[in-house]
């Protein structure tokens, strides 16, 4: 099964000392070109998003997440490609698990900042 990961769940670990990687071993990792080029533009900066947006970047290289091209950019696209695919999304943006719940897309996200639950 497929699991598109979102931009501030890529950053968890660096973040909160959370293993996303271990937890979805079992899945297809999958992100999307507009998250990539968010993380990018992120880490450019300095403080602890600048440090968790490279920490990102490494860990996706490491862990093979598949990045799809897309055109669009923002919460759409997400929605968008996980209805088509019909796949998993891992985020803890409050506004995209409202839309994804809309769609019946089943969610993966942070609780307590200690583990991960799907929902």
């Amino acid at each position: 099964m497929k699991v598109l990961l979102d931009t501030n769940f890529l950053m968890l670990p660096h973040q909160f000392g959370v293993d996303i990687f271990e937890f979805l071993k079992d899945y297809e990792l999958i992100t999307l070109s507009s998250c990539v080029s968010e993380l990018k533009k992120l880490s450019h900066g300095k403080g602890k998003d600048g440090l968790s947006a490279r920490v990102a970047l490494k860990l996706m290289k490491e862990n093979n997440v598949h990045v799809i091209k897309t055109g669009v950019f923002g919460d759409a696209s997400i929605v968008k490609y996980a209805v088509e695919e019909k796949c998993s999304v891992a985020t803890n943006d409050i506004a995209l698990i409202k839309a994804l719940k809309n769609s019946n897309i089943k969610i993966i996200r942070l609780k307590q900042k200690k583990y991960l639950a799907e929902e």
